[in-house]
């Protein structure tokens, strides 16, 4: 793992990273574990690379990325400064639904491309829950410790084919 996850709890910060495209560059750099250049990114998002100097440079102010010194001097990479983001704060409501766009994005990449294969070439079994819980302020919060002491357990895992297992987690108020 490369560091804690991020905590987001300003609007701020959360608007820096909503934007679709530093979404984007955001998730390949916490997926990926490497670097970026601005052209690279760019080639990734469909913006040139004088756009993509700007997200990144937004991005670096809101503190999630920061530059690599694994340039060689003309290129200069940005690496994410921690493994995700864990974000706490309360977005306003546009904040809120862009989010949840970003994310339904995210999810719709990663469903699409099928169930990963075994060594052997087989379908490795995939699993999908939904999964809907009523629960207080306190044990929401409680439940969201658990899962993740669980989730840092895993993460230090270096046995086994190396497949792509998500968890998204969010809140809502009851009805």
């Amino acid at each position: 793992m490369r560091g804690d996850p991020i905590r987001v709890t300003e609007l701020g910060q959360m608007r820096a990273a909503m934007h679709p495209v530093r979404w984007q560059v955001l998730t390949e750099l916490f997926d990926r574990a490497e670097t970026l250049t601005a052209t690279q990114a760019a080639e990734l998002t469909g913006l040139s690379p004088s756009a993509m100097s700007y997200h990144l440079n937004q991005l670096a102010r809101a503190g999630y990325i920061e530059r690599d010194d694994s340039g060689d001097g003309r290129e200069r990479p940005w690496r994410a400064r921690g493994s995700g983001l864990e974000i706490s704060g309360q977005p306003d409501e546009a904040m809120g639904r862009a989010m949840m766009q970003n994310i339904l994005t995210e999810v719709t990449r990663l469903l699409s491309a099928g169930p990963p294969m075994s060594p052997d070439g087989t379908p490795w079994p995939s699993s999908y829950t939904h999964t809907q819980l009523r629960l207080t302020k306190d044990r929401g919060k409680e439940l969201h410790r658990r899962i993740h002491e669980v989730i840092d357990e895993f993460d230090e895992d270096t046995e086994g084919p190396e497949h792509e297992i998500f968890w998204i987690q969010g809140v809502h108020p009851a009805e």
